[in-house]
């Protein structure tokens, strides 16, 4: 009796054990529901690979609708090709991704090939609290069981989506598999299990998937880390959005590819052509490239804009990539279909029934004078160029730049200095009293063409201008700059002043120190001349400056034999200069 008692204790024992087992035990092998094979053929298996083509991860993946598959993110991280095989055992190739999102871990993608049938799916409200599940993994083999789970919470995320809470955890070869109801309706994608749980989201927020024309930050992050070929957005106007911005951070392969896409989808889309040239451009695929601009001539809807587009382009090649010649475009080309746009934009004025037309089209008139004028000028024809320049500075539309535009037209083209600074004078002055911070850089080069004139005091003027206008935020050269202007100037202190300046700014550049060792030559500040021609040699041995600069000044001090060394270590290193005064001292 004991005996009986003792062994009802210990069945007791292990079955409260196995009652306080994590909810994992708890998962069983169901018996599959009647539909389980006939949804089979909608669930397929996804390989992933690395760069060296290695295998990288395996998993479910769902049809969504034909050659639409959506599955886990994970499986497509650091993925750089795809495969994706059904129960036959085909593998056809992952083209493209059109969608994903890192918060809620779900990929759709594009395949190659094979016709899939799509699997029947739930809504959000297919599935209530308390209600069936079963997970059903990719599998070639008929399918006998399947894991149950209830599902126990479900929540709305993105205002419309399904995300169940499971009451219990799948194993993990079910993590990426499809959750079903009981009536065979795919719900979801069953995610890694959490806390004892495994959860699942809406398989139609993967279906709905799209690859926005500006990506928010978890669909920037879970693009950014798949290296498969991707889609573009679903409608056209997003996705010439979405070119655009791409332009700016893909490489030419990557951004030829989604060119190419674009025209296949858009075929009679000017733009898609226009942006494709000049890919090959950079590609020096020229023929290429001018095939393109033609057929974005022959489908762009406004002419005018396209001639334009189109001289700009061929201006570009020729003045960016001298080196790499290609007969059919030329200056004169350029300015055929710039002469095409004028054309039109004069007629636009002429027809213009309102004031406000009329304004829009001398705006364009004048925008297009003056890239006429640039093509002239890269074809060295700067008499044309000045006298476009001029027709504009002479009527309401003259602007600083215009008159720069006209000011570098006659530095071109060997005019006189005085001519060169005086629209100078004329671009600085439209600025208007007090001059804004915008008006920098014209003064800048002010300062230039007065010190090429040898109007050294005037110079200094604009370099102080420039200054003041930059709130004294400038560089050490700029004050290396202004001292050999003042020096010129013979405004030596303060050409002092700033040589002293630019040393503290950058106590380590020996050209500096050369340059200070030479003003101080000049006002006979001798001792502070040789100490500053020495830190020069001892931060760059083959300044010859330097030794030149010392060699004179020892010699000069009556140290001659320690002059006539360094002045011969200076005609060693190439100094001209140091030869003629050695002379002086042998």
């Amino acid at each position: 009796m004991k005996n009986n008692i003792n062994v009802k204790r210990y069945f007791l024992f292990w079955m409260m054990a196995l009652l306080a087992l994590p909810a994992v035990a708890q998962v069983r092998e169901d018996v599959a529901p009647k539909w389980a094979n006939k949804v089979m053929k909608s669930i397929v298996s996804v390989l992933t690979y690395d760069k060296n083509n290695e295998l990288l991860k395996s998993g479910t993946g769902v049809v969504v609708s034909d050659g639409i598959v959506v599955c886990d993110y994970n499986l497509l991280r650091n993925a750089y090709s795809g495969k994706v095989s059904d129960t036959s055992g085909t593998l056809v190739d992952v083209e493209r991704i059109l969608g994903a999102d890192s918060n809620y871990g779900l990929v759709k993608m594009q395949v190659k090939g094979k016709k899939l049938t799509p699997v029947t799916i739930g809504g959000s409200t297919s599935a209530s609290v308390g209600s069936q599940t079963y997970a059903l993994a990719f599998s070639k083999n008929k399918v006998a069981t399947c894991p149950a789970a209830t599902v126990e919470k479900k929540d709305i995320v993105e205002e419309k989506y399904a995300y169940y809470t499971l009451s219990t955890a799948f194993e993990d070869k079910y993590t990426t598999a499809a959750l079903f109801n009981a009536e065979g309706e795919c719900l979801g994608i069953v995610q890694s299990p959490i806390g004892g749980k495994s959860y699942a989201i809406d398989i139609n927020f993967g279906k709905n998937l799209s690859i926005a024309p500006i990506l928010d930050k978890s669909g920037a992050v879970a693009m950014n880390n798949i290296f498969i070929k991707k889609g573009l957005p679903e409608t056209m106007e997003e996705s010439l959005v979405y070119l655009y911005i791409k332009s700016k951070s893909a490489d030419n392969d990557e951004y030829l590819d989604l060119l190419n896409l674009f025209i296949s989808q858009y075929p009679n889309n000017a733009e898609g052509y226009y942006r494709r040239s000049t890919v090959y451009q950079d590609l020096h695929r020229f023929d290429d490239a001018d095939n393109d601009l033609k057929t974005y001539l022959r489908y762009a809807a406004d002419k005018m804009v396209a001639n334009a587009n189109v001289a700009s382009s061929i201006y570009t090649k020729l003045l960016y990539q001298p080196n790499a010649p290609y007969e059919k475009w030329s200056y004169d080309l350029s300015l055929d279909y710039m002469d095409k746009a004028l054309a039109e934009a004069e007629q636009r004025v002429s027809n213009a029934k309102t004031d406000e037309e009329k304004k829009e089209g001398e705006v364009t008139l004048v925008q297009y004078k003056l890239q006429k004028a640039q093509i002239l000028m890269a074809k060295k024809d700067d008499a044309q160029a000045i006298s476009i320049y001029q027709e504009v500075n002479r009527s309401e539309y003259r602007s600083a730049n215009t008159l720069l535009a006209e000011c570098l037209a006659h530095e071109a083209a060997g005019d006189s200095m005085n001519i060169v600074i005086e629209l100078m004078d004329s671009a600085i002055n439209s600025f208007g009293d007090p001059l804004p911070k915008e008006a920098a850089n014209f003064v800048m080069r002010r300062a230039k063409y007065h010190e090429t004139a040898g109007n050294y005091r005037k110079a200094v003027q604009d370099y102080n201008t420039y200054c003041y206008l930059n709130n004294n935020q400038v560089q050490d050269r700029f004050y290396y700059d202004r001292a050999l202007l003042e020096v010129s100037a013979r405004m030596y202190q303060q050409a002092i002043d700033d040589i002293n300046h630019c040393i503290e700014m950058a106590p380590n550049t020996a050209l500096y120190h050369v340059e200070k060792s030479g003003i101080m030559l000049r006002v006979n500040r001798v001792d502070e001349c040789i100490a500053s021609a020495r830190k020069a040699i001892e931060l760059n041995p083959e300044l010859s400056d330097a030794y030149r600069i010392l060699g004179y000044a020892l010699a000069e001090q009556g140290k001659k034999a320690e002059g006539i060394q360094n002045l011969e270590k200076a005609v060693s290193l190439g100094d001209e200069t140091a030869k003629d005064i050695l002379k002086r001292y042998k």
